[in-house]
């Protein structure tokens, strides 16, 4: 056997990669949309594509700098920039019974209980919050190592893709983005 191969540890332990594409996201309603769209509150997750904006959870001080006759000292800042999460999770479209938009139809109405462009009615952040957004991301055998659970989660911005543009030209199918802010999360490596 050749020696590069004996000596990997990672080979001869038989240690599998950690893969970008095993996970599911997993989402609750406001209160506010159960009684019209909390059918649809499983069937969310079968439409998730990606999700993004995870750095968040690593967040660390950046390191602050002073002078001292021309020459630098280095510190850590004595706290983070920021503390909450801006997640973007893009999902699929697709048409229930070929007209029922259901996922962008969903996501429009909670959209709506932060502002209605159309009659400018506001909500409180208990009516438009949403208890958690859930991460679960997992080995090929679908054993999960990572559990991530973000607590009070609501729509901040527009929704994009549903309705920016139509095109001849295309094929492709629909797809949107919603961004989500939460301010805080439980993070556990299993």
């Amino acid at each position: 056997m050749l020696p590069h191969i004996q000596n990997s540890l990672a080979g001869r332990d038989r240690m599998d990669p950690a893969y970008k594409n095993i996970f599911e996201v997993y989402f609750t309603l406001p209160e506010a949309l159960r009684a019209d769209f909390g059918q649809d509150e499983a069937l969310i997750t079968e439409h998730v594509l990606s999700i993004e904006g995870l750095g968040a959870l690593d967040a660390a001080p950046e390191a602050a700098e002073q002078k001292f006759m021309g020459t630098d000292r280095s510190y850590l800042k004595s706290k983070v920039d920021k503390t909450s999460a801006d997640l973007s999770v893009k999902f699929s479209i697709n048409l229930r019974k070929g007209v029922d938009n259901y996922i962008y139809k969903l996501f429009k109405a909670w959209s709506k209980l932060n502002y209605d462009i159309k009659t400018g009615e506001k909500s409180l952040k208990k009516d438009y919050t949403a208890d958690w957004l859930r991460l679960k991301v997992g080995n090929r055998a679908g054993d999960v190592y990572r559990d991530v659970t973000f607590k009070d989660v609501f729509i901040s911005g527009p929704i994009e893709g549903a309705s920016d543009s139509y095109s001849y030209d295309s094929d492709e199918i629909m797809e949107i983005t919603v961004k989500f802010r939460t301010d805080w999360w439980d993070d556990e490596d299993l």
